[in-house]
């Protein structure tokens, strides 16, 4: 086994040397110039849109075809069998056809310097090279003007439809090249999307025959609309329209209750109902009673009883307003329910109406000039509008009021504004007060202080740069002062207080060592009362004095 599968393996390997040396021999030694030409026609492509062009008879196309490589020579076929050499219509041998401004990448491109009907069809390009050929094809069509298009109904004049029933109309083009584009328009509201558009190939030549069909409901609110087949083409600058007014034909049209309102007693008050029927009607009245269900009373149209008169006026092209006169409107006739009743040939409608002294609620008013009520979703916008704004009215004033509060705490926070007397420490208050007191408050002044911004700021700096022994020992003497002072005072009863004089408090400041430290002592008597307050720094006037 081991012995037939090295022999297998050692032939093969012997195979696969040969094959190697055969190819290196043919590479540096070709045998033949058709090996070398194949080759180098295999490295040769074409150049070539392939997309179709449409163009006017007497209109210029361009018929381009380029190649990448070297080529022979390049031919343009038309389908009718004609072949045009190319270095013939360079030659300018061809007459009306012509050499193109621009041959880069366009070797065997070709002018036709005015199309006419035997232009269209299909043109091939081929390139001739060695050995071989490349071909391009593409479709020219020169159009053809169509013709007008046509509605196929049986009255040119008008087209009578039925509300209640599908019509079908259709609109033809006999021959055009290429297709029409075809579209619908009722009035001027485009319809096409209810209509299918059908093109036939009328002969070999590609001219098209083009059908649209049309098939639609139409509604009483198209009576008198123009119905329009409306066609596009390459040849024409406007669309081309066929044409005819609808007459749609149906019973009087229903209406939900109506209800006038605001008819002043006494008062000459005339109903005004507007409907719309087509063809006219044949049979009109009016019927009122205590309940629409049982009228005790009924007046054709036009007619005069009692205090009751009627009419009713044609507007035209379906339209038309029924007339009820009451004269010396009272109580009983806004108590009554009141029916229009109209007949056509095609049907009849009876119309439900409500006279009312009241003020129009709120979900619908009456119009004057119509005399039909305003839908509740109509007036719901306006007061969804008008309460969207109210609500956006509130949070802005909400906003507003919340940053001048924050604003107002801000600054307050800051002391920017004087919402409060602010205090500051003062070195010399508990010394301005002791020397200055019986002056101060025999005057009944408040007393002041001479010493500047820079003197404080020059005494604060002292305070801290002294020892921390010093501080402590004028803190002590200090508080040997005050203690005296104390006693001096203890003498006198406070019931012996008299009210000639003023009350003076005397307040001395005593800074101490720490936060520790503070207390707060007052003592009165009839004339004066005192408070010492220890803080946290010293007061070292005398200190600087005897420096």
């Amino acid at each position: 086994m081991c012995k037939c599968s090295f022999v297998r393996v050692a032939w093969l390997a012997g195979a696969l040397l040969a094959l190697a040396q055969a190819q290196q021999y043919n590479v540096n030694e070709p045998s033949g110039d058709v090996q070398f030409d194949s080759a180098r026609g295999s490295d040769v492509s074409l150049i070539f849109d392939y997309s179709e062009i449409v163009v006017n008879p007497g209109e210029q196309f361009n018929l381009d075809c380029g190649v990448n490589g070297e080529s022979r020579y390049c031919i343009w076929e038309s389908e009718g069998g004609r072949i045009l050499q190319v270095e013939d219509v360079y030659s300018n041998v061809y007459d009306g056809i012509s050499k193109p401004a621009n041959t880069v990448g366009n070797e065997c491109g070709i002018v036709i310097n005015s199309a006419n009907i035997e232009h269209h069809g299909h043109w091939t390009c081929k390139v001739f090279v060695v050995g071989d050929s490349l071909v391009g094809k593409k479709n020219v069509i020169v159009t053809v003007r169509p013709t007008s298009p046509v509605l196929e109904i049986d009255n040119q004049r008008i087209l009578s439809v039925t509300s209640t029933e599908k019509t079908a109309i259709k609109c033809s083009v006999a021959a055009a090249r290429p297709a029409v584009s075809m579209r619908w328009f009722l009035g001027e509201r485009d319809i096409t999307v209810s209509a299918e558009t059908e093109e036939t190939p009328a002969d070999k030549g590609g001219i098209y025959k083009s059908i649209s069909t049309l098939r639609r409901m139409f509604e009483p609110g198209d009576n008198g609309k123009l119905l329009i087949c409306s066609i596009t083409h390459k040849t024409l600058m406007v669309p081309e329209n066929a044409s005819v007014p609808l007459n749609v034909v149906f019973k009087p049209d229903a209406k939900p209750l109506t209800t006038f309102y605001q008819i002043s007693p006494g008062s000459d008050y005339e109903v005004r109902f507007n409907f719309s029927a087509n063809p006219e009607p044949i049979k009109q009245e009016w019927r009122f009673g205590d309940s629409f269900d049982n009228p005790d009373t009924t007046l054709p149209i036009p007619a005069i009883e009692g205090r009751y008169t009627t009419g009713i006026e044609d507007l035209g092209n379906g339209l038309y307003t029924a007339k009820l006169l009451i004269s010396a409107f009272m109580e009983e006739d806004a108590n009554k329910e009141y029916i229009l009743f109209v007949e056509n040939d095609l049907g009849e409608t009876q119309y439900k109406i409500k006279l009312s002294m009241n003020e129009a609620p709120a979900d619908g008013v009456s119009d004057s000039s119509n005399h039909d009520k305003i839908p509740p979703s109509e007036l719901s916008v306006s007061e969804d509008t008008l309460s969207g704004g109210a609500v956006a009215g509130i949070i802005i004033v909400i906003l507003v009021i919340i940053i001048a509060l924050i604003a107002a705490a801000y600054t307050r926070y800051r002391q920017m504004f004087c919402f409060a007397p602010v205090t500051s420490p003062d070195l010399e208050e508990g010394r301005d007060d002791k020397e200055e007191h019986d002056t101060e408050s025999a005057r009944g002044t408040a007393p002041t202080h001479t010493a500047t911004i820079k003197s404080r700021l020059g005494q604060l700096t002292q305070v801290f740069r002294k020892p921390k022994k010093e501080q402590d020992t004028k803190l002590e003497d200090n508080e040997k002062k005050s203690l005296t002072k104390d006693m001096s005072t203890k003498g006198s009863p406070r019931n012996e207080h008299n009210p000639d004089e003023k009350e003076v408090v005397y307040a001395e400041l005593d800074l101490g060592k720490g936060e520790g430290d503070k207390k707060a002592e007052v003592k009165t008597d009839d004339k004066t009362e005192y408070a010492q307050i220890v803080g946290t720094l010293t007061d070292n006037r005398e200190e600087e004095k005897k420096e």
